[in-house]
């Protein structure tokens, strides 16, 4: 449900402003999260009395202009039950002609079509038949006035569901690790990356993001978002997804932060529901800082995660509460964008809440739109019978109807950058740069002039095309080890990680680098960095339990 205060008309904000903003409110004590059901509740929390609330204060950014806001109310109230409810859902895409028919004939806000559907193109220009269909999907649509939403995991690493010939990214880990070595100007690294990556999408026929990840990584122990996230540090956290935000928005992109309130746990979301034990002191301090930054800066959107918040709502993933979405993110934290659940059709939910029961609980906890129901005419019909016997308000329905019009609108109204695909292959390389990390090193550095790579397939394909564009001979010298994703370690002179950095504390090696990618362009950093080129200045954004290197 919308809250009370009228919808605030957004100017873009600075990386380091909205920054700065969200530190001031973290030191200032703000009483960000209550849990409790009502206004008078939550004035009476403790604290609240001393400090304002950051409900209070005027997020300003990329968003609907006044005129877009106003047109889509008017759409919203237009539609019949019948294509309300379609609205309210964001279809799992079983064929293209399936998706198609829901959009055309249920108007479905949009179809989510997953990477293995992407990959299961097999021409030699994915790109032209991966265009073609997103066009299909406005097509459907054409006739309601406001774009199909065309949304996409795209995060970098290892969820991106398009490769080439677009731009491949590194992780989000590595913006955590270029912010804490750089600063602000690793910040504006990690907006530019995000720029670049939001621009090519774009001109593949996308609209919507599902990035960055707001999540604060547990460690090792991390089961489902490891590199993922940008760090263990809430602060670090949020400076990442305010940079990255920003690149997305400047690009025109709907993104949307996740997985609210932090899918901070040990528990893998798509097999069951986690329970985050973070008490509401926890909450305010640590899971909740990204998000809150998010906020501050106006992020599009937000999803939630399927947690179970014990402070909160013991037993009920977060997806699914009102106290979790409507209170909380909206009421509390004064969040007036799109709010999406997460995928519906996860083990978190599809257990407890069968048929399109999910959808519904859902939508009645306060989500404008329900991800990829296990079944989209099961959920249809159940969101359709809930609307008409008032189980979901029909007001609350058609606001949230109007919250994603509105930005589809600014979306399309948005400038179009330039977004040739693979032609932003040296954002993604100094992101890279940036990030990288020497964790150990000898003295005096030695210098290498050949190297033997061995280690990930992918990442050995991918270092070899660096090296040979830099000149660097291959076959003998120094050897050098790339650890993939979920490989514990390797003996080399050099060892390198290129997804979490964890390997490294257990290789026996005497030169260690964090890396954060294994793509080309994060190969074109390393080989840079290993020929003494540049200098890795990125900073361990987790705690991998070696001390920081000693300075030759």
């Amino acid at each position: 449900m919308e809250s009370s205060r009228t919808p605030l008309l957004r100017r873009p904000l600075p990386v380091l402003a909205a920054i700065v903003v969200g530190i001031a409110l973290i030191v200032g004590g703000a009483v960000w999260w209550t849990g409790q059901e009502s206004n008078d509740d939550a004035a009476a929390a403790p604290g609240a009395a001393e400090t304002s609330s950051p409900a209070k204060k005027a997020p300003t950014g990329w968003g609907p202009t006044k005129a877009e806001r106003t047109q889509a109310a008017v759409l919203a109230d237009a539609l019949p039950l019948e294509d309300l409810a379609g609205q309210l859902i964001v279809a799992r895409s079983f064929s293209n002609e399936s998706s198609l028919a829901l959009v055309r004939d249920k108007h479905f806000a949009g179809v989510m079509v997953t990477g293995q559907q992407i990959l299961d193109v097999t021409t030699d220009d994915p790109l032209t038949e991966v265009k073609a269909f997103n066009q299909e999907l406005q097509e459907a649509g054409g006739d309601r006035g406001f774009p199909v939403m065309v949304p996409i995991d795209q995060e970098g690493g290892l969820v991106a569901r398009l490769t080439d010939p677009l731009t491949t990214f590194p992780t989000f880990m590595s913006a955590g690790a270029a912010i804490a070595g750089h600063g602000d100007t690793g910040a504006a690294t990690v907006t530019a990356a995000a720029q670049a990556s939001g621009a090519e999408l774009r001109a593949a026929g996308y609209n919507t993001v599902f990035a960055p990840d707001g999540d604060i990584t547990i460690g090792p122990a991390d089961p489902i978002i490891g590199s993922r996230s940008a760090g263990s540090d809430a602060q670090t956290v949020a400076k990442a997804v305010v940079a990255a935000v920003k690149g997305y928005s400047e690009a025109g992109m709907i993104s949307a932060v996740k997985h609210f309130p932090g899918h901070n746990v040990s528990t893998d979301s798509h097999k069951g529901l986690p329970r985050l034990e973070s008490d509401k002191q926890r909450l305010r301090t640590h899971d909740l800082v990204p998000f809150e930054a998010a906020v501050t800066a106006a992020a599009p959107g937000i999803m939630t995660g399927h947690l179970d918040v014990r402070a909160i709502e013991a037993g009920v993933p977060a997806s699914m509460s009102r106290k979790v979405i409507t209170t909380g993110l909206r009421e509390n934290l004064g969040y007036d964008g799109l709010v999406i659940s997460d995928s519906l059709g996860m083990g978190a939910v599809m257990q407890r809440y069968p048929g399109g029961q999910a959808t519904v609980e859902a939508i009645k906890a306060g989500s404008d739109l329900a991800l990829m129901p296990a079944d989209n005419e099961q959920a249809y019909d159940a969101v359709l019978k809930a609307l008409k016997s008032g189980e979901i308000p029909e007001q609350q329905a058609r606001d949230s109807a109007a919250r994603t019009i509105a930005y589809l609108l600014h979306s399309q109204a948005s400038p179009q950058l330039p977004g040739e695909p693979g032609s932003h292959e040296e954002q993604s390389e100094q992101l890279s740069l940036h990030a990288a990390t020497v964790v150990a090193h000898p003295c005096p550095v030695p210098k290498i002039t050949a190297v033997m790579p061995s280690g990930s397939a992918e990442a050995v394909a991918a270092f070899r095309v660096a090296a040979q564009e830099a000149g660097l001979p291959l076959g003998s010298g120094t050897s050098v080890a790339l650890l993939g994703p979920g490989v514990p370690a390797a003996s080399a002179a050099v060892v390198v990680s290129t997804d979490t950095p964890y390997g490294l504390a257990r290789s026996s090696a005497p030169t260690k680098v964090a890396l954060y990618g294994r793509d080309v362009p994060a190969m074109r950093a390393l080989v840079k960095i290993l020929m003494g080129k540049a200098r890795a200045q990125g900073k361990l954004p987790v705690d991998i339990g070696l001390p920081a290197p000693t300075r030759c």
